[in-house]
């Protein structure tokens, strides 16, 4: 299999036709695909893949004469922005082999991957480059399976930048882990998941600081029936997380990082759920929450990697579908309340998360004929006041038709209608949006989509 992605466009316009600058696709992707497989189901695979993107950018100067492109923001409040050609390219290769006809005890996969991620940002330049590997087997045990096996990866992340500091560095973390997941349906009631890993890493720091640590990750979940319609699901985790690396493109940037107080992370959660399913209609509920422990600098102030910050996130997530004859409906509301050393969680959090608070979004769909099926969705975000300044709600709907002639049912025509109202809003997973300093970014206006898709 071959693919090639060409894509070229203006800056867009947000729903009050102003044009949001630096918003040009300017997008070139490869893959390519292979595979071989014996009469004996022995399969191999190969992939490769290239994207790059070097459309021109929103930048806003920075210290020492450095401009610092974040296409993440409209701009920034402090000053103009100005449009500087930047570059993000990303290379995969993947080598896989499995057996399609394994059964029993023996049921080998193996898979080789190398990925190598570049940031060309005029103001810095940062390159994540990893190899991993995988080599796991699953086994027939009764009730169900047991996959286990090891794994193991090198990732760096170096960079450099340029103006007045000339700064840069590179930090390195190695990984091998054992692990073992089992799942299992005990009885026409009762069905399990089960698992554990060991994993042991080796870091070392731009200033060549080297740390060590092994940690045990456990895990379980149970589903129990209740009844032909009801099931309750519940589920708890203790993962070891490790070390992290730091932002490649700003290693030692300014000043030279300091791993004082640089240690592994560990995540801690639960999930307990309800499910209903009569055919007609599907409803769910979970109620979840997760507590992240010494999560370690990777924006460092003042070059500070050893801040450690704790994370708990908690919620609850719903679901409501009804189906008939020949279409559905389906409304789905999340709460998440998301906080940082006891307070909400800002936008700017980059690698932490985002203050969604309450975020509904309604799908429908419908076979008018077998040719023709219509549908669309909305996604509502309720103004979220846990934040400063308070995050404001917003609405925006999507139509569809399709189309698929009787005679060719691998060809479908489709015409998509996005943000139909032409509203201006910013996403509520954008950056920015409670810092007075910056400009939020504002989603695309009214866009009005034809695509032609044939499946061979």
């Amino acid at each position: 299999m071959l693919s090639h992605t060409r894509r070229s466009s203006d800056d867009y316009e947000d729903g009050d036709g102003a044009v949001v600058l630096g918003t040009r696709a300017e997008l070139t992707d490869y893959v390519g695909k292979v595979a071989y497989e014996s009469l004996e189901g022995h399969r191999f695979e190969f992939a490769a893949s290239r994207t790059e993107d070097s459309g021109p950018r929103s930048a806003q100067p920075g210290p020492g004469g450095v401009y610092f492109i974040r296409p993440d923001f409209g701009g920034l409040t402090t000053g103009p922005s100005v449009l500087i050609e930047a570059l993000s390219r990303r290379t995969s290769y993947t080598l896989g082999y499995s057996n399609t006809q394994a059964s029993g005890m023996w049921n080998p996969e193996i898979q080789l991957s190398y990925n190598k991620q570049e940031i060309d940002a005029i103001g810095s330049y940062g390159v994540n480059s990893s190899f991993s590997a995988t080599f796991k087997n699953r086994f027939d045990i009764a009730g169900g399976n047991l996959t286990a096996g090891l794994d193991f990866f090198r990732e760096t992340a170096e960079g450099r930048t340029g103006g007045a500091f000339g700064s840069g560095g590179e930090e390195t973390l190695r990984n091998t882990g054992v692990f073992a997941q089992a799942r299992q349906d005990l009885n026409d009631t009762f069905s399990v998941s089960y698992g554990a890993r060991i994993d042991s890493q080796q870091f070392t720091g731009a200033d060549g600081t080297k740390f060590s640590d092994t940690g045990v990750s456990i895990n379980g979940t149970v589903d129990v029936r209740l009844s032909d319609t009801w099931s309750l699901n519940a589920g708890l985790a203790s993962t070891w997380g490790g070390y992290e690396l730091g932002e490649a493109g700003l290693v030692n940037f300014f000043t030279p990082w300091d791993y004082t107080g640089f240690t592994s992370s560990r995540a801690k959660s639960a999930r307990l759920g309800v499910r209903f399913d009569n055919g007609t209609w599907k409803a769910s509920a979970a109620l979840f929450q997760t507590e992240v422990d010494d999560i370690a600098a990777v924006l460092p102030s003042g070059g500070a990697r050893g801040e450690l910050s704790d994370l708990k996130s908690r919620g609850i997530d719903t679901s409501l579908q009804y189906s008939w004859a020949n279409g559905f409906a389906r409304v789905n509301w999340t709460y998440a309340d998301v906080e940082v050393d006891d307070a909400t969680i800002t936008s700017t959090a980059y690698y932490l998360g985002r203050p969604l608070g309450h975020i509904i979004a309604l799908e429908t769909g419908m076979e008018l004929t077998p040719e023709w099926r219509v549908g669309g969705s909305a996604q509502i975000a309720l103004s979220n006041d846990d934040t400063t300044p308070e995050l404001p709600s917003y609405e925006v709907v999507n139509l569809y038709a399709s189309y698929t002639p009787a005679r060719y049912d691998n060809l479908e025509l489709r015409l998509d209608v996005r943000n139909l109202f032409d509203k201006t809003y910013y996403s509520r997973s954008a950056d920015g949006l409670d810092n007075s300093r910056v400009v939020p970014l504002n989603e695309p206006g009214r866009t009005i989509g034809l695509t032609a898709r044939l499946r061979f």
